[in-house]
């Protein structure tokens, strides 16, 4: 097993070449824009807003048209709440809608429908309250309204009779045709599809893919070929299982208005070793170059304590445009403690994390030439645990 220890854009004064931007949530009740210094090595706040709620969970992006869109989960209260924000170059925000929606918004993300001109589509998974919700949205102006509710239930508990007491939607992803939403559901050990009417922007449920009894799907990825377009068949999907610490992967094909799943990989996020017992494995996505999977283990101390792990697979040729199968690189480290979310960006390309219990975002450097994180460049501590940290750009 290889463990490698070092293995918007703002223009803020003259440093426009190693200044960005980053958005963090705090479950201390704050919405954070954070301005990274490359040059000097800093991680400093430029707006901190308490207009999200409570809990902020997670952020969503619409950068062509600079609209910030914040997920407050409600912990321990009866109703959540999304908000829009105009996010500006300097790193300023002004609130521009707020709207009160059920509990447990865990994760969003924008869809459109072909024949529904000039406007758009989001989808939001309410983990604790076994929900996903739909909006129309004005994307230009980041005014949005509800569309649809849709809650789940199931007759009795899953396998793992403390987490699947009840379904849970963990994520909201969108399928590389753009015509389905795909929604993990660690509760019900479900990935549930919606296909889109493209008439209406409304989701349709379809027949879903059932997971491994127990194993508790949590986010996805999907992997097509630089050169894809929507009539191309090379659509691969990687799922984990945070109960399983599991990592699958498919061939994507579309049959009769759905999606059909045929598993050619399935392994632990540790390159098929064990993994330890406290982990729990959390996101996953393709790396900037589109030949690795980057995947975030929480809790497992694997480069000392308080000092999680982040896993590297291959699975295309370095130009990104033939799939090549799936084989394990290595683990690096993520300086902190459960690493709940990542995103890579920035300028040049970074690694942002969100160290949840270290209630820190932190900036790892990324290695383009080879696909892999680095040292630690920065970090800051925020006013809570942080669930997501996302880039400007």
């Amino acid at each position: 097993m290889k463990f490698a220890i070092f293995g918007i854009v703002a223009a803020l004064s003259t440093s426009f070449a190693t200044a960005s931007t980053l958005y963090a949530a705090s479950y201390g009740g704050s919405l954070y824009s954070l301005a990274f210094n490359k040059a000097n090595g800093s991680l400093s706040t430029l707006e901190k807003s308490q207009d999200c709620g409570t809990s902020p969970s997670w952020l969503m992006l619409d950068q062509p048209h600079g609209i910030l869109y914040c997920l407050n989960e409600a912990i321990d209260t009866a109703n959540g709440s999304i908000t829009s924000f105009q996010a500006f170059a300097n790193g300023s925000l002004d609130t521009i809608e707020k709207l009160t929606t059920p509990a447990g918004l865990v994760m969003s993300a924008i869809y459109t429908a072909a024949g529904v001109k000039d406007s758009g589509f989001f989808a939001v998974a309410h983990y604790e309250t076994s929900t996903v919700t739909t909006y129309a949205v004005d994307r230009a102006k980041g005014e949005f309204q509800n569309l649809q509710t849709f809650t789940f239930e199931m007759s009795h508990p899953g396998p793992n009779t403390t987490r699947q007491d009840a379904p849970h939607p963990h994520g909201v992803f969108v399928d590389p045709t753009g015509k389905f939403v795909l929604v993990p559901d660690l509760g019900t050990d479900l990935v549930r599809i919606f296909a889109i009417d493209p008439s209406t922007g409304y989701l349709e449920p379809v027949e879903p893919y059932h997971a491994t009894p127990g194993s508790g799907p949590r986010h996805l990825t999907f992997w097509t070929p630089k050169t894809y377009n929507a009539t191309t068949s090379d659509v691969y999907m990687f799922l984990v299982h945070e109960l399983t610490n599991v990592v699958s992967g498919f061939r994507v094909g579309y049959t009769n208005g759905g999606m059909s799943f045929d598993r050619f990989f399935h392994g632990t996020s540790y390159g098929n070793y064990t993994a330890p017992s406290s982990s729990k494995v959390a996101e996953i996505k393709v790396s900037p170059d589109n030949n690795r999977l980057v995947i975030s283990n929480r809790l497992d101390n694997t480069f000392g304590s308080n000092n999680d792990s982040i896993a590297i697979f291959d699975i295309a040729d370095k130009n990104g445009e033939r799939f090549t199968g799936v084989r394990f690189v290595g683990l690096y480290p993520a300086f902190g403690s459960s690493v709940r979310h990542f995103d890579i960006g920035g300028c040049p390309q970074e690694l942002a994390v969100s160290l949840e219990n270290s209630q820190k975002v932190g900036v790892i450097q990324w290695n383009m030439r080879n696909g892999e994180p680095g040292r630690l460049l920065a970090e800051l501590t925020l006013d809570g645990d942080v669930p997501a940290a996302i880039w400007a750009k």
